[in-house]
């Protein structure tokens, strides 16, 4: 509940996307301006940052001299009463029936959460960056030798400890950081750091040789476009993210990605009716339940970096959630006994495994909102129409509906939430006389292409594709 309000509250609240919710509430008292915090390495082109809090602050592992004393500016930011969605359950009314879909929307019921009047600290930039001038940080300092081993990225908290005045709903104790933000430092080898303030600019450390980045799995999708590739984390800087999908322009411009997408969802096809059945059950029940999806895809991340599985966010969920994940991950090739996780056949379930996590990894991407709305997809039974557009749309974004793969569209209630849908994912779809027409937005990010991760998916697991 906690790591679900405080989502909601950074989605409606920073546009700028500043800011990034605490997901669990025992994290908040590890947050203090000037912490330092590791930030993984993305396994996915699409997936947003994520961060471990440390213990030290920067000033731990400066080299020796007066310690820095930041100016810590404290304003108001905003007396929030947001909305707090808990799948209170709605309906819509279409011309073959009426489907149940989860709360979320504009015209649905919503309940309802605040945390009241928030304070927002932060560090006064300028002058910590004058201060900082002519600082270096110890490289031998034990823990960043430790952060070096694991090649990950070092940033530091700077610009937002989010607190909370007053409890209301949560019951959450006063003050209680609810969000915070990251400037990224790039350490050079002497030690000499500098502030990452522009958009091209990433984190890291600088790199001692060419060495690519290895991961212990050897996977097909490692040879395709999706897997990111760490550019700034003991490598070259670079600017940009890869692959991004151009603003307005035809739902046809994914074509090229989606045929690697369909090969890796081959192992899905290639199983059993009954695994098949079992599975996209499991995965159908994960979009009734945001905590499930966050512990599904951690533990897949640290199977797939081999690192070892932290069972905190397992333990947490409810004991038929719980149930639900044993037996997901019995059927990618991995048994769960009191906290240890076996594995079986590597070879035999590679791909599968492969498939599961790039599939749990973009429906994590996906908002609350946008899950209820595949839910109805699936209930409405129109995800296999869904996966043909790009792929028949023109260079234009037309798709004409006398293509009989397109006629469940041309039904209005259920070509309503396809457009809500596919709106959640920066797509527009607008209704002609007698055709459809499929544009991305004004800069789509990576959304369109995480939509159809999932459609396809969704699809894979309930025949071919």
């Amino acid at each position: 509940m906690f790591a679900k309000a405080t989502k909601n509250f950074v989605r409606e609240t920073d546009c700028g996307g500043d800011l990034i919710p605490v997901s669990r509430l025992n994290d908040s008292d590890k947050l203090q301006l000037l912490n330092l915090v590791t930030k993984k390495k993305k396994l996915w082109c699409w997936q947003k940052p994520k961060y471990h809090f440390l213990t030290v602050k920067l000033n731990d592992v400066l080299i020796e001299d007066k310690p820095i004393k930041p100016v810590v500016v404290e304003s108001d930011f905003v007396k929030y009463e947001g909305k707090f969605e808990d799948f209170v359950r709605g309906s819509i009314e279409t011309s073959f029936g009426k489907i149940n879909l989860g709360a979320g929307g504009k015209g649905f019921v919503e309940s309802q959460s605040s945390f009241g009047n928030l304070k927002k600290q932060e560090a006064d930039l300028q002058q910590l960056m004058k201060d900082l001038k002519g600082r270096t940080i110890n490289l031998n300092n034990n823990l960043l030798q430790q952060v070096l081993e694991r090649k990950h990225e070092v940033s530091v908290s700077e610009n937002g400890n989010v607190r909370k005045d007053s409890n209301v709903v949560l019951e959450i104790p006063a003050p209680t950081a609810i969000a915070y933000g990251v400037i990224e430092l790039y350490i050079k080898r002497d030690g000499q750091f500098e502030f990452c303030l522009l958009d091209e600019q990433e984190g890291g450390f600088e790199r001692e040789n060419t060495e690519g980045s290895s991961y212990p799995y050897s996977l097909p999708i490692r040879d395709s476009s999706f897997l990111y590739q760490p550019d700034a984390v003991d490598s070259d800087r670079h600017s940009g993210d890869r692959n991004i999908i151009p603003s307005d322009v035809s739902l046809s411009v994914l074509k090229q990605d989606l045929l690697l997408l369909k090969m890796q969802f081959q192992p899905f096809v290639k199983l059993s009716e009954d695994k098949q059945g079992a599975l996209n059950k499991i995965f159908y029940e994960l979009l009734h339940h945001e905590e499930m999806v966050t512990a599904l895809e951690e533990m897949l991340d640290s199977i797939f970096t081999g690192e070892e599985p932290d069972f905190t966010d397992l333990k947490e969920l409810k004991p038929p959630q719980q149930q639900n994940l044993t037996d997901f991950l019995q059927l990618i090739g991995y048994s769960l006994q009191n906290e240890l996780l076996l594995q079986k056949d590597q070879l035999h379930y590679k791909g599968l495994f492969s498939a599961a996590h790039i599939l749990i990894s973009a429906v994590a991407e996906l908002s609350d909102y946008t899950l209820a709305l595949l839910r109805a997809c699936c209930d409405i039974q129109i995800i296999p129409a869904l996966c043909c557009l790009p792929n028949v749309a023109s260079t234009d974004g037309t798709l004409t509906l006398r293509d009989p793969a397109l006629a469940p569209l041309t039904d209005a209630g259920r070509f309503r939430i396809v457009q809500r849908l596919f709106a959640q994912s920066n797509i527009n779809l607008e209704m002609m006389e007698s055709s459809v027409k499929a544009v991305t937005m004004k800069e789509p990010s990576f959304f369109p292409f995480i939509l159809y991760i999932a459609l396809y998916g969704f699809y894979a697991l309930g025949g071919t594709i």
